[in-house]
């Protein structure tokens, strides 16, 4: 076997492959003469087919399978011999066997590009000085507060207005006729959230308790609800409540609500400003992993192996489509091209691909390695992060595959922290503008 390797591309490789004739005879000897015993010929005792009659009647299969058994038990040995690793699947173009002919074959694939990179250690970059206020506190409080509160039936009698919880039944009819799927019973509205359909949150204003109403509306063309879309329908609406949010006094009684760990409120305002801090030092920390890699890979360019860009795109879409499935629609229902999505997609796949094979690049050129204690220590900060145990969550990534995933996420924060740690780093109190620019780009 004779192997000759084309450059097609920084990333694309043709492997063109040749197999003596004395190997494709042998193949074809021992394919007709295990043919022979298996298969009955009239005429013929079992066994005792001439060849040129097999050839006769099994010719065209025999050669394809010959191809592919020769194809199949050499490339293994050509991806060894010519040291290129593939990503994905590889083209593969294959001439017609020929007796008494060299056998031919090409193999076309994308891999990993080589390139050069010079600059990665210290890079000047800038970080944000910590500040955690007591407006942030408090801030935090109040959300907690909003949190633990019940709401209430208002005692008055007045209308539904500004800020209201209201609680409706409805129903929607077109042309005299139920539609389906377009109903609810005890339906919580919060007038000036917007959530719901703004023609019934506005129509609705001024109403009192156990009013009905008939709320017309016209839904352009366009509509993401199909089963709405260029209808004029009625919501048939009927007001069961109105209520208003009833919030606990920020006091000590509310702090002990909370967990017995807390004696006071003066108590609860450490826990939560020892959690906004650990928020703010993560939030800090990423921004400058961030700005740091964009500066880095802004100073290297090569081309991007396709198969590495599509599959990126194709998990950003399982993602997407998952979070819609959760809200109980689908993408469709959305009114979303997915060729569109995808093309959006597009630019921040390239830029994933090219900051991990950058990443790849410096872990190899420093000797960065995935020890044991890495990943131990990678499960016994997520688990204390998400509060689940330690050796079930072990499992659960091992039972779903999930493992490649974890591995190579905490080798790239490892590589990302011996970036940090020879960075050049200026702190300050506010990120100046370029940075910001460099954020927003990786956002």
């Amino acid at each position: 076997m004779e192997t000759s390797i084309e450059e097609i591309s920084q990333v694309k490789r043709q492997i063109n492959v040749e197999i003596e004739t004395e190997e494709v005879t042998k193949k074809l000897d021992q394919a007709y003469n295990k043919l022979s015993k298996r298969v009955k010929v009239k005429g013929f005792r079992p066994g005792k087919a001439p060849r040129r009659i097999l050839e006769q009647y099994y010719g065209k299969e025999i050669m394809t399978d010959v191809k592919n058994d020769l194809i199949k038990e050499s490339f293994s040995k050509v991806i060894e011999e010519t040291k290129l690793f593939p990503l994905g699947n590889p083209s593969i173009e294959a001439e017609a066997i020929q007796p008494g002919k060299n056998f031919n074959y090409t193999i076309l694939m994308e891999i990993r590009p080589d390139f050069e990179l010079k600059e990665y250690m210290g890079i000047p970059v800038e970080k944000e000085i910590l500040n955690i206020s007591e407006d942030n506190v408090d801030k935090k409080l109040k959300e907690l507060r909003e949190a633990h509160a019940q709401l209430v039936s208002i005692n008055e009698e007045r209308g539904i207005k500004e800020g209201d919880y209201v609680i409706i039944n409805y129903d929607c009819t077109w042309k005299d006729e139920h539609v389906k799927g377009i109903e609810g019973k005890d339906f919580v509205i919060h007038i000036g959230d917007k959530n719901f359909y703004p023609e019934i949150e506005s129509g609705i204003r001024g109403l009192k308790k156990a009013e009905k109403k008939d709320i017309k509306i016209d839904f352009s063309e366009d509509f993401s609800d199909r089963r709405l879309a260029n209808k004029s329908v009625t919501f048939h609406i009927s007001v069961e409540d109105i209520k208003k949010k009833d919030l606990p006094d920020l006091n000590d009684d509310f702090a002990r609500s909370l967990g017995k760990e807390f004696k006071s409120l003066a108590d609860l305002r450490e826990r939560v400003k020892k959690e906004i801090t650990l928020q703010e030092e993560k939030r800090i920390d990423s921004e400058l992993k961030k700005r740091l890699l964009k500066k880095i890979t802004a100073k290297v360019d090569f081309e991007l192996p396709q198969t590495m860009v599509e599959n990126e795109i194709e998990h950003s879409m399982a993602t997407i489509k998952q979070n819609f499935l959760r809200a109980g629609t689908k993408l469709e229902s959305a009114n979303i091209s997915e060729d569109t999505m995808r093309q959006d997609l597009k630019l921040a796949a390239e830029e994933k691909v090219k900051e991990g094979l950058i990443l790849s690049k410096i872990a190899d050129l420093e000797g960065i390695k995935l020890e044991d204690s890495d990943i131990r220590d990678g499960f016994q900060e997520l688990a204390a992060q998400t509060g689940q145990n330690l050796a079930i969550l072990q499992q659960y990534y091992e039972k779903n595959n999930l493992m490649d995933s974890f591995r190579n996420q905490i080798l790239m924060e490892k590589i990302l922290n011996h970036l940090v740690q020879g960075a050049k780093i200026s702190e300050v109190q506010e990120i100046s503008e370029e940075s910001q620019k460099d954020r927003k780009v990786l956002k």
